[in-house]
């Protein structure tokens, strides 16, 4: 299968080339990076003409750190919704029998659900401090909807829990909130720091997903020709931990000698996020998921090698 992963040389796009390695699979890797820019309809159609491309995983997203969303709600709100919208627009052109994997954050979900069940995605309001990520997600999927209506594009929407692991930004503005936390602490070690500032209460408690771990999920969906999921469906552990917890899990992991500070002026997010994956277990019985220990000490091994 000739399959075009976006965003190739991202986060997910990164760990994605790691699990197809040695495949059968004929993998392309475009973005920016390769002239291939989403923002930019002419550029995108011109790629699908060339690759060809019999499945595409979507792996680009204009994402950060809560703040970083925060402070750009309206440019992510922007630039996610109009990459989504030049990419089925293009493939409605090119050739509407390629087939989209769509990976979602679990951000999308309303801020007020405790555990995340896919009945319930759309009841209620996005979380204030997600708003522009969270609502292009779910953008995202509606126009996902409509082209499979009428142009008979297929599409299989993941909803994931927060992500960590290697191969993620270096640029702690931009990164993911797990990976954020073991970079800034590396680096406050290697400056011999007395405290550890964290933003908000250390409350809530969220759920993460090792990222090599979704990048398994991606694959065992192509290489088995799961096509008839449920549309949603949730990828994850189904269990959470507070950031309280994680922060003290990285900080004995480096053996860091340091007081942990809790900026209570800094926003929190929404209290919980906890996906429900009784769908998930039903159709993935097998799969065994990297424990929170070992993922961390990986994780922070990475990031020692990078910065």
């Amino acid at each position: 299968m000739r399959i075009l992963i976006l965003g190739g040389f991202g986060f997910m796009g990164k760990n994605l080339n790691n699990e197809f390695e040695g495949s059968n699979h004929i993998i392309f890797n475009e973005s920016r990076k390769t002239g291939c820019d989403l923002l930019n309809y002419v550029s995108l159609r011109a790629t699908l003409h060339r690759i060809k491309p019999d499945l595409i995983i979507n792996a680009s997203a204009h994402v950060g750190s809560i703040k970083y969303v925060m402070t750009n709600a309206a440019i992510v709100m922007n630039d996610n919704t109009q990459m989504y919208v030049n990419l089925y627009k293009a493939i409605a052109e090119v050739n509407p029998k390629i087939k989209i994997i769509n990976p979602i954050s679990n951000c999308s979900y309303p801020g007020i659900i405790d555990i995340q069940n896919e009945k319930d995605w759309w009841n209620g309001e996005i979380h204030h401090s997600v708003m522009g990520y969270g609502n292009a997600k779910k953008a995202g999927y509606i126009l996902s909807k409509c082209y499979e209506s009428q142009y008979g594009i297929k599409t299989i929407n993941l909803i994931m829990a927060n992500s960590y692991g290697p191969n993620d930004y270096v640029d702690e503005e931009r990164t993911h909130a797990m990976n954020g936390i073991i970079m800034r602490m590396i680096n406050a070690q290697k400056n011999k720091d007395e405290k550890f500032i964290v933003w908000g209460t250390g409350s809530p408690i969220r759920e993460w997903i090792y990222m090599p771990d979704m990048a398994k999920i991606i694959k065992n969906i192509i290489d088995n020709e799961k096509w008839n999921l449920p549309n949603p469906i949730n990828v994850g552990i189904g269990m959470g931990v507070s950031i309280k917890e994680t922060v003290m899990q990285v900080k004995e992991y480096l053996n860091f000698d340091c007081e942990i500070v809790f900026d209570i002026n800094r926003p929190d997010g929404a209290p919980i996020k906890v996906l429900g994956v009784d769908k998930f277990k039903e159709l993935f019985p097998d799969f065994k998921f990297t424990t929170y220990n070992e993922g961390i000490r990986d994780t922070i091994n990475y990031y020692k090698g990078v910065l």
